[in-house]
């Protein structure tokens, strides 16, 4: 039965440190070009506020109350679009910490997954791989260490077989030897032998 392979948000960090770092690294260049058109969207913005204050007070008839008041009014609203840009930037810069984190993911993980089988080869088991999931980047690369694995784990089976023919022959004759009468000293071999067949069954337990 293939493994089943779910996403949760806990797995998503699978490589903190080159996930963050990637992901920081594209908040901070996305940030900087944020600030930098927000900056010159906030300087338009001030400056046609200047301007339609200027000629409204031109167009009107009012005294110095008026005057404070409109200022503070049309300062107000230049208040509020830059609450309003600075809320975007930081809602952009979340939405896109939480963008790159999954797509690194993506990336992380096969990586993970290939880290994880050599750590099995290396402590001498060669179980089954399974399959990246839909979406994962390093497809290719994983297909081919999945040939070489396979590769491994196809040899481990016909060295298994080997042994288990060689043993089932020994035992057979040693059988029919002992019924003759023949006293024959072959229980360390025998022993040895055994324990190799279970070593090489113990390595590609799925």
């Amino acid at each position: 039965m293939a493994e089943v392979h779910r996403r949760r948000i806990r797995n998503y960090l699978l490589d903190s440190k080159l996930q963050l770092r990637y992901a920081t690294a594209m908040v901070l260049l996305s940030s900087l070009l944020t600030a930098g058109l927000g900056y010159i969207w906030y300087r338009q913005m001030r400056e046609t506020s200047m301007t339609v204050e200027v000629k409204a007070l031109a167009s009107m008839d009012v005294d110095g109350q008026e005057i404070q008041q409109l200022r503070q009014e049309m300062k107000s609203q230049d208040n509020l679009r830059l609450m309003a840009l600075v809320g975007f930037g930081l809602l952009f810069a979340m939405v896109l910490m939480g963008y790159g984190i999954v797509l690194t993911h993506k990336i992380a993980g096969p990586l993970f997954k290939v880290g994880k089988y050599m750590t099995e080869v290396k402590e001498g088991r060669i179980g089954p791989v399974y399959n990246l999931r839909k979406g994962d980047q390093l497809q290719e690369f994983f297909e081919v260490y999945k040939e070489m694995h396979i590769a491994l784990r196809h040899r481990e089976e016909e060295e298994l077989k080997a042994v288990n023919q060689v043993l089932e022959t020994t035992e057979s004759q040693l059988a029919r030897a002992k019924e003759s009468g023949a006293n024959l000293e072959m229980d360390q071999a025998l022993a040895a032998l055994r324990e190799l067949r279970d070593q090489k069954a113990e390595r590609i337990k799925g």
